[in-house]
């Protein structure tokens, strides 16, 4: 479905991996190019993921100059990454994210855990998981650091309690997990067809409440607003803003709940669905 009477487009919000990236991490001159067209028109762009600020900044790098908003960490997180202003800063307590860690080691996951800090409006990226336990090769040091006390207590709030696999077998241990957590956590699935995982955050955590935040705070209207995603993590905001659009390579349930489909990542989706609602 698509929404002809809808305002003016003033904001997107777009997701990076299979959606403005491609494998490579890439944005392609299309989508660049339309990016700034819409830009150009006023229309601002706000990077909008399941990734930490520390990996999601390089992506937006691409898109600069002028470097913007950024909504990350599924939500955790809103920040702008070139003043360094940081809007939203949930993080787990210590004592619920020992909690979440205990849980899932009891289930045979490999529990990562995810720094945000803001020592000097720079995140440090550490990601520690406890020695021993079988971690991905994409876990590379120095940023993933085993941690011998990580059972006992931590170094740091958490934005993130996260544990990741081959998605046949850990999506029903994430089955189990969720009948174990407490109703004070976000529990977010994310992955691709290789590895699939499982993100506890502190309760209410969503890229839709993120968006929602900073686009109150920028006085922009949902209905100002279109957001392109591939996800589940971005089903709830596409279904909140003015026009959700569902890139060509989503999972089906993704769109199901789209307004409107547009290309794959390979075809330049993103640009397609600028060029039809904003340019």
């Amino acid at each position: 479905m698509t929404r002809a009477s809808n305002p003016r487009i003033r904001a997107l919000f777009l997701d990076l991996d299979g959606t403005l990236i491609d494998e490579e991490e890439r944005i392609s001159p299309r989508v660049l190019a339309a990016i700034r067209a819409a830009r150009a028109r006023g229309c601002i762009e706000v990077v909008c993921t399941g990734r930490t600020r520390f990996t999601a900044l390089p992506i937006a790098e691409q898109l600069a100059p002028p470097l913007g908003y950024a909504v990350v960490s599924n939500g955790a997180v809103v920040v702008h990454l070139q003043r360094h202003e940081t809007l939203l800063h949930r993080l787990l307590p210590e004592p619920l994210a020992l909690q979440i860690i205990h849980t899932m080691v009891d289930l045979g996951l490999t529990p990562c855990v995810y720094e945000d800090a803001l020592h000097g409006s720079i995140e440090r990226s550490r990601v520690l998981y406890p020695p021993g336990m079988s971690i991905g090769e994409w876990a590379q040091p120095p940023r993933y650091q085993p941690c011998s006390y990580l059972l006992e207590h931590l170094p740091f709030n958490p934005v993130s309690v996260s544990a990741f696999g081959p998605a046949e077998w850990i999506q029903p241990r994430i089955a189990l997990l969720r009948t174990r957590l407490p109703e004070t956590v976000s529990a977010i699935e994310t992955g691709s067809a290789r590895t699939w995982g499982v993100e506890v955050y502190a309760g209410g955590v969503s890229k839709r409440q993120g968006a929602a935040m900073l686009a109150e705070h920028l006085g922009i209207e949902r209905e100002e607003v279109m957001a392109i995603g591939d996800h589940r993590n971005d089903i709830e905001l596409l279904q909140w803003a003015g026009i959700g659009v569902a890139m060509g390579n989503a999972l089906p349930e993704v769109i199901a709940a789209a307004d409107w489909v547009t290309g794959s990542v390979q075809e330049d989706g993103v640009a397609q669905a600028i060029e039809r609602f904003v340019l």
